[in-house]
């Protein structure tokens, strides 16, 4: 372990799994054992065909009753405000304000959103010899999905785009979600909700939120049946998300109701936090092919319930190193979650379902390094580096920032 000088170090306490049953007619989502309860770490890509969402005695909007607004002021009050049905079948409303398309715009200068560059991981410098770092408000996304959409063929469709934070006081984009044409995300639809969960790519760095933040988006969706052209912008538009100077940390969710779908949003604002910048590397996968190794990476944080997916897909090859940001709470720290599993057979059809995992707690700090080795058995290896710091400084231009 290596700290920085001046500054103090977290700590780890990993525990290391065993594996699932092999085959049979035992489920697979269950652990074997007695103490170690996995339902904790299950996440649904969709759910049943038809399943419901939203938690509440009311039904959800379904692609056919799902209010549909434009970005006009008034028809997105209509919604926030006259609409019973949108507080009571789904997520609380926010508004949906449209994207910038020209030098003018509602929140044009607060936010600098001509520039369209990317946000800097290195964009602050190291401490001096005696810390000086603050505790951060720090805004973590949960969950993102789509809703109300109707696609041509119900099923998996792709989709693309990108949906970034702005900060107020280092206004670039932090992406946490970016999927360009060519790399499309294949996901399934529920038939009648029009729901699909989109899996977040960042952000590059975690994302500060003292007062408030922006987030703009632009999703397109396309159907796997490319000879449609279906080929469509679904719902783009940008809106502002409020800390309202809280003192303690809370989870929201909200839904912005667009011309073709709604889009979903599940976020935690952390109080006095600081980012754990996490490193995974795939030191070995111990199948003779690289790609039939499924590989899971989720994080819990700050005693939340929730649970944040880094990574869910194909384990990258040997060498190749992944890196994510999570905001963590002061005096608190997060877990860590690995699982592996060999993919299906691509000569027997056969699924093979044994699967392994590994879970590590961390605890917070303002500086600092822990490396640990997540073993899965003979399935993979992983090396995982936690590197702690606070963006957020005790110097007269962060006190006149603020």
């Amino acid at each position: 372990m290596e700290t920085d000088e001046g500054g103090e170090s977290g700590s780890a306490h990993c525990t290391k799994r065993p594996p699932s049953p092999p085959c049979g007619d035992e489920d697979p989502s269950k652990s074997t054992t007695g103490d170690d309860d996995d339902d904790e770490w299950l996440v649904s890509d969709s759910g049943s065909e038809d399943g419901d969402d939203h938690e509440g005695t009311y039904p959800p909007f379904t692609i056919d009753d799902i209010p549909r607004p434009s970005c006009d002021h008034k028809e997105q009050s209509d919604v926030m405000f006259r609409n019973p049905d949108a507080k009571l079948r789904g997520p609380l409303p926010i508004r949906l304000f449209p994207a910038f398309k020209a030098d003018r715009h509602y929140f044009g200068s607060d936010y600098n959103l001509a520039d369209k560059s990317q946000i800097s991981v290195n964009s602050v410098e190291d401490c001096p010899d005696e810390c000086c770092c603050f505790p951060m408000s720090l805004l973590q996304f949960i969950d993102v999905k789509i809703a109300g959409y109707r696609h041509t063929h119900p099923g998996t469709t792709k989709v693309y785009g990108f949906i970034a934070a702005r900060e107020r006081f280092d206004p670039l984009r932090n992406y946490v979600y970016w999927r360009e044409t060519e790399k499309c995300e294949s996901v399934p639809v529920k038939r009648k909700t029009g729901v699909a969960r989109l899996s977040l790519t960042g952000p590059a760095r975690v994302i500060s939120m003292t007062t408030r933040a922006l987030i703009e988006f632009e999703i397109h969706a396309r159907n796997e049946d490319e000879t449609t052209g279906d080929d469509d912008l679904i719902i783009e538009g940008c809106t502002q998300l409020e800390n309202m100077f809280e003192s303690k940390s809370f989870i929201e969710q909200g839904r912005l109701y667009g011309k073709r779908c709604a889009l979903d949003i599940k976020y935690m604002v952390l109080i006095n936090a600081v980012e754990a910048r996490v490193e995974v590397t795939v030191l070995r996968l111990g199948s003779t092919r690289p790609s039939s190794v499924n590989m899971k990476l989720y994080a819990k944080t700050s005693g939340f319930n929730e649970v944040i997916q880094l990574f869910r897909g194909t384990a990258p090859e040997p060498g190749v190193r992944m890196s994510f940001a999570v905001a963590v709470e002061r005096h608190s720290g997060f877990d860590l979650y690995i699982e592996g599993s060999p993919k299906d057979d691509p000569i027997l059809g056969q699924k093979l379902r044994p699967y392994q995992w590994w879970e590590c707690g961390f605890a917070s700090g303002y500086h600092g390094t822990s490396e640990e080795v997540a073993e899965l058995g003979e399935l993979a290896a992983f090396s995982v580096k936690v590197t702690w710091r606070s963006y957020m400084k005790n110097t007269a231009e962060w006190y006149a920032r603020c």
